[in-house]
């Protein structure tokens, strides 16, 4: 759902549909959200030597594609649920999609970057 500017002022949680049902998630406070910002870096900093992989080194590219199917997926859900603690993982991993999650995650994402929005306006000015 897109956030409002009254949602951004007022901190309003981050509103995100899971196994066909609303869940409201808090936005982390600056100290929080700093640290899981440095998980989500040290998390997709990784993908860039999995797109150098080639098929050349079979070991490689097979640890590569696990990694980017497999892992990188799990991993991101372990990111989403450390921004939205206050959910029930079990609960919803059990009759939420990856699709749905996939919407969350961007979601959050959009949230936990703002200065990053804020820095391209100003170097376009």
């Amino acid at each position: 759902m897109e956030r409002t500017e009254e949602d951004k002022v007022f901190k309003s949680p981050i509103t995100v549909i899971l196994a066909g049902k609303e869940y409201n998630i808090p936005l982390l406070v600056i100290k929080d959200a700093r640290e899981w910002r440095k998980r989500a870096a040290s998390l997709f900093g990784r993908l860039p030597a999995y797109a150098k992989t080639t098929t050349d080194d079979a070991t490689g590219f097979d640890h590569a594609i696990t990694a980017m199917l497999v892992d990188m997926p799990d991993q991101t859900t372990d990111l989403f649920f450390a921004y939205a603690k206050t959910l029930n993982r079990e609960e919803i991993e059990s009759t939420a999609t990856e699709v749905e999650l996939a919407k969350a995650i961007e979601q959050v994402m959009a949230v936990a970057f703002p200065l990053l929005g804020s820095l391209a306006g100003a170097l376009k000015r």
